[in-house]
Formats: structure tokens, C-alpha cells, sequence
């Protein structure tokens, strides 16, 4: 049986001689958007806004709706054929990193065969999460629970289906979600620290993290193949690197 303590101190030793590698790796993610985040809504919840559109003439406004839809869309498409088979590709650097020093290269080997698998399953697993959470909450709550080891199943075996990636997620997760949140929950000191810090402690705070949450996947992949839920042939684990470049 897991416990939080076992999991960070297994993250810790992951780490040892390997943060600063780790920590550029998570950085150029978060360069590239994953895991970012900015808050734009005082901009438009300001005043000001609305008095300068209020003093735009119809074609101008028309323009603006243009443009905005422009970068909505081009927003999306960045998020869905980059940013996420980028998390996808950062599970697989510290589940490789627990073995052996893995070249930050590793971040963008899910950019090969099969790419276009990766990015559907990525895609309709969280647009699951937004549907249920849109329009019944505790659904989503759920199933973002649920199905929070699909990206690391991915890095294993980018070859799965959404369907086969959702439901073993499902059984890997089964009596471990409440864990999984106080797990996230043990690391609200360092959050709130990071918020002290105007956001800039999150990018020390990140490879910890993820380091962490990848021992989690490979003691809930332990359970699984224990129990018979998958076997080594669909999960054929993660290449050791010999050579570790940068």
C-alpha cells in the first residue's frame, strides 16, 4: 500500500542529480503552454472595455469578432495537436527519469507514429471532463478522477484506444480517487508558497510534482497488472535511455 510520504521520498531519489534537467524540461512545456495559466478576466470585467466598445462603429466591432474567433480557434488547435501530446510526452520523461537520466528529448517522442492517436484520445478525455462538468458537475468531478492515468497509459502505449485508454484508467483508479485527491492536497503548502511568489515558485515546484504523480502511475500500474487488469503485453513499460543527451 502506497502512502504520500512513499511516494514523495520515491520522488525525491527520482530527482537526486537530475532536477535541474527536469526542471528545464517542465520549463520549455510551460513556455509551449502546458500547464500554464493567465487570468485575463479583469480585463474583461473592466469598465474601460466596455466604454471602448461602446465607442467602436459596427464594422469595427465585426472585425474584432473576426479576430477574436481567429485566435480562439488558432488557441485551440495549438492546445490540441501540441500542448497536450506534450503532457502526454512529459509523463513519459519521468517515468523513463525513474530508471535512468533521460534526455529532455524525450518530451516530444510522442511527436512520431502514432502522433494522430495520441492527440484524439487526448482530445475526447477531457472533452468527456468538460461535458460532464458543463452540465452536472459531480460527472466530471468524477471522471477527471477517473481518468487522470489516461496520459500516462499513452506514454506506455500510444497505440490505445480511447475507449481501452478511459476504461483501464477507470480500474487503475478504482478505490485510489479519494487518495489521488489528498495527494494533490499534500501539496497545497508549497502551492500557496508558490503564490507568494507571484506564480514564479510554480516552475521550481513542477518537476517535484510530476516526479511524484508518475510514482503514483507506476504503483497504480504495480496494482493493475498484480490484479489482472492489463498485461506486460500491452504495457511493455519505458525504454531506458543509454545515452543521456540533453
Amino acid at each position: 500500500m502506497w502512502t504520500c510520504s512513499m511516494l514523495k521520498s520515491n520522488a525525491r531519489e527520482a530527482l537526486r542529480g537530475r532536477y535541474w534537467r527536469s526542471f528545464w524540461g517542465c520549463f520549455i512545456v510551460s513556455l509551449l503552454g502546458g500547464g500554464s495559466y493567465v487570468n485575463w478576466s479583469w480585463m474583461v470585467s473592466s469598465d474601460w472595455i466596455e466604454e471602448y466598445l461602446n465607442t467602436l462603429p459596427l464594422y469595427a466591432l465585426l472585425t474584432l469578432l473576426v479576430w477574436l474567433l481567429i485566435a480562439i480557434v488558432i488557441a485551440a488547435l495549438w492546445d490540441i495537436f501540441l500542448v497536450s501530446p506534450l503532457m502526454v510526452g512529459r509523463c513519459r520523461y519521468f517515468m523513463e527519469s525513474r530508471q535512468s537520466p533521460t534526455p529532455i528529448s524525450t518530451l516530444f517522442s510522442v511527436f512520431q507514429t502514432p502522433y494522430l492517436n495520441v492527440v484524439k484520445v487526448s482530445f475526447l478525455t477531457p472533452l468527456k471532463i468538460s461535458v460532464g462538468l458543463l452540465l452536472f458537475v459531480v460527472p466530471g468531478i468524477y471522471w477527471t478522477y477517473s481518468y487522470a492515468m489516461v496520459p500516462y497509459l499513452l506514454a506506455e502505449n500510444p497505440y490505445l484506444t480511447t475507449t481501452r485508454a478511459m476504461e483501464l484508467s477507470k480500474e487503475m483508479m478504482y478505490g485510489e480517487k479519494f487518495h489521488y485527491f489528498v495527494l494533490h492536497l499534500s501539496f497545497l503548502g508549497w502551492i500557496l508558497l508558490s503564490v507568494l511568489t507571484f506564480g514564479i515558485g510554480s516552475f521550481f515546484l513542477v518537476p517535484y510534482t510530476s516526479a511524484t504523480y508518475a510514482e503514483f502511475y507506476a504503483a497504480m500500474r504495480a496494482k493493475a497488472l498484480a490484479r489482472g487488469l492489463t498485461t506486460t503485453e500491452e504495457l511493455g513499460g519505458f525504454v531506458r535511455h543509454e545515452a543521456p543527451g540533453f
